[in-house]
């Protein structure tokens, strides 16, 4: 649990660092007399409302997911990421639009939501947070007898 989060937290500030740098514009390219973002706002701008949204909705549903896929217990490691890709994918589909109505006070219109990009960044966001909490085994081996990772890595 205490991975998730950690994984959660480190992949809102990736995300955002990503998007920041997408949504920058260079000092030499900026207008006279407006006000453009510095990088570092940019990023924080972001972290206000991405670090909440990973871990209240994205940390619950990735805990729901690998206990769905423990449960299955797939020995192929191939189809046990690709159910991973399409389960994640899909959390992040749900807590995008999740947060699009609590972003619009209730009154979230399905056009806007799909004409923004919101479910791309969701999906994407997701697919970050999935590959990163993968790449935490790679770096931190969990300890031996350790229950806190859960049997499903043994398909990894």
């Amino acid at each position: 649990m205490i991975r998730k989060i950690v994984v959660a937290l480190l992949t809102a500030i990736i995300f955002c660092l990503g998007l920041a740098w997408l949504n920058y514009t260079p000092l030499d390219e900026q207008q006279a007399n407006t006000y453009s973002w510095s990088f570092a706002s940019l990023v924080m701008v972001y972290l206000i409302y991405a670090a909440p949204v990973y871990v209240l909705g994205g940390v619950p549903l990735a805990l729901l997911i690998e206990y769905i896929t423990e449960k299955i217990g797939w020995v192929n490691p191939v189809v046990n990421y690709v159910f991973r890709l399409i389960a994640y994918g899909l959390a992040g589909l749900v807590v995008m639009m999740l947060f699009g109505l609590i972003m619009s006070g209730g009154k979230w219109i399905q056009s806007t939501l799909l004409s923004d990009g919101w479910i791309r960044l969701g999906v994407v966001a997701s697919l970050l947070y999935l590959h990163v909490w993968l790449l935490s085994f790679v770096i931190v081996k969990p300890k031996r007898g350790d229950w806190s990772h859960g049997q499903y890595l043994r398909n990894l």
